[in-house]
């Protein structure tokens, strides 16, 4: 989604993914995001001295607004305004600006209405992924950032998602709330009115008819988007069927909710309740 619409073109993105402003006011402190920008800063810094053409372009305006983002958050402060103006700087007649980060589904519904306040436009966009598969793949993104042993990896996924599963996780990061799909669209329903949000699976937005939905909810028009290009899949791992047995138990509310919310489930949703949640 963050590849199509940053590249749309009524829409502004900065070259950014994931600000994480809301949840670092909300929960974290700024001395990791601090750290993040700053680390970011210099290796781009360094990178933008070994590439030519149009992967220099990019690098160098990853570079700028990192630069200014870091800039904002150096402030530890609240400062709406500086956000707001980070977002719409360099945005000209484009109709469209945004932030892109997951970790917003887990904040309470006080920040979510203060979000939902900033302007009498704002939008937002929850994606549910098939429950099982979103949690496995974001044990294994996880993991990479670990930088463990290659061949140390697969078992240490399943070492991770075993933890999850059994409520032994780290609760500076906690994998498995990124999967309570109920918590956070009843936040959302408490945080402003329906026609101002979009839920969708993720499988469903994949497709010609999702997209078309997706711009019509934002009031950009509709672009073709290329859906066969895989982004951001990560190192695989095969999941034994012991723990995804037991994911689908933990997990057995998000189908139930989902099948109740939407009226109909993408295809792989309902092939993994098809195998039961005994």
């Amino acid at each position: 989604m963050h590849r199509y619409l940053a590249a749309h073109p009524d829409c502004h993105f900065r070259a950014l993914k994931e600000l994480h402003y809301f949840d670092t006011l909300n929960d974290f402190g700024f001395d990791w995001i601090l750290e993040l920008l700053e680390k970011r800063v210099v290796n781009l810094e360094t990178y933008v001295l070994h590439v030519e053409g149009d992967e220099r372009e990019r690098s160098l305006r990853e570079l700028v607004d990192s630069r200014d983002y870091l800039k904002l958050m150096n402030q530890r402060t609240d400062d709406r305004f500086g956000y707001s103006q980070f977002l719409l700087r360099g945005k000209g007649t484009k109709k469209l600006v945004g932030d892109i980060t997951p970790a917003y589904s887990r904040l309470p519904t006080k920040v979510l209405k203060e979000m939902a306040g900033m302007t009498a436009q704002t939008r937002f966009v929850y994606l549910m992924r098939e429950p099982v598969e979103r949690l496995w793949s974001h044990i294994r993104m996880a993991v990479e950032h670990e930088k463990v042993d290659p061949q140390d990896f697969e078992r240490r996924c399943r070492e991770l998602m075993a933890d999850e599963l059994g409520g032994r996780c780290d609760p500076k990061r906690p994998l498995i709330e990124y999967s309570d799909y109920t918590g956070t669209v009843a936040r959302l329903a408490e945080s402003m009115p329906r026609e101002r949000t979009l839920v969708m699976c993720y499988e469903h937005l994949m497709t010609r008819k999702g997209v078309r939905r997706l711009c019509s909810f934002l009031g950009i028009r509709h672009v073709e988007a290329d859906l066969g290009k895989a982004v951001n899949e990560g190192k695989r791992a095969s999941l034994p069927e012991e723990l995804r047995a037991e994911a689908r138990r933990y997990l057995r509310p998000q189908y139930e909710f989902a099948a109740r919310y939407f009226p109909s489930l993408p295809d792989a949703w309902r092939k993994t309740m098809s195998e039961g949640f005994a």
